[in-house]
């Protein structure tokens, strides 16, 4: 999850599936298990915070699991808070101000905040550490919690199944590969990253990024053209 703040413009525009969407800034993105694009040309200084997986509750206690693919205005939740910290970060003289009025606001937030659940903690650690699906079962039971109150406290404060969550973070280690410009053998990156084979591999990726590793692998040669305006479209993935 994020917390965004444009500084120049009120409102975030952005697709999905090719359906415009806007939300008005201070904005909390919600965990995404699915691509987005986000036009260059709208863009604008920003500055931003990413949680780590399951944190986010601790400054903003919304269900993660009920923001799933989707941003919400701050505003919506504390109204004239938002407000506030808008006018407090676009009125600071210079970044380092900037950055230090938001880390004063996540603080105060912090100084009551309950922490995040011992178990949830836990199994972030664990599959953050090994990415592998068939450890979930085994890290539901080193909490002692049943499976569907595991589930339950894992989706409310990560905004993800525990299944889904390990997929996200393999797709993840995909793209870290592919981003570091090598040349790729897809069979052998599938093997590598834990897919059952290559088809596997593509089939998260559809579903994740929406177009396949190789259009991902040529995107990815032409982003030093995009940064200067010859591509229309930037793809933001799940992180």
């Amino acid at each position: 999850m994020e917390l965004v703040i444009h500084l120049k413009k009120p409102i975030l525009s952005f697709f999905v599936d090719d359906r415009p969407q806007s939300v008005r800034v201070p904005l909390l993105a919600g965990p995404y298990s699915r691509s987005f694009q986000i036009d260059p040309s709208q863009s604008t200084g920003v500055i931003g915070v990413r949680f780590r997986p399951g944190a986010a509750r601790m400054f903003f206690p919304v269900p993660a699991h009920e923001l799933h693919n989707t941003d919400i205005a701050l505003r919506e939740l504390y109204p004239g808070e938002a407000a506030r910290l808008l006018d407090q970060v676009c009125s600071a003289a210079g970044e380092h101000a900037r950055f230090l009025v938001v880390e004063e606001y996540l603080n105060r937030k912090l100084a009551k905040a309950a922490p995040v659940h011992p178990a949830v903690a836990y199994a972030v650690e664990q599959l953050s550490r090994d990415g592998l699906v068939q450890a979930v079962r085994k890290i539901q039971l080193n909490t002692g919690f049943s499976h569907t109150r595991f589930i339950q406290l894992f989706r409310e404060h990560v905004g993800l199944t525990p299944k889904l969550f390990c997929r996200v973070r393999r797709f993840r280690t995909v793209l870290n590969r592919i981003e570091q410009g090598l040349p790729v053998s897809w069979a052998g990156l599938a093997a590598d990253c834990g897919y059952f084979d290559q088809a596997h591999l593509i089939r998260d990726f559809r579903a994740f990024a929406g177009i396949t590793p190789v259009e991902f692998f040529t995107i990815q040669a032409l982003r030093a053209p995009a940064r200067m305006g010859a591509c229309p479209l930037t793809l933001e993935i799940p992180a």
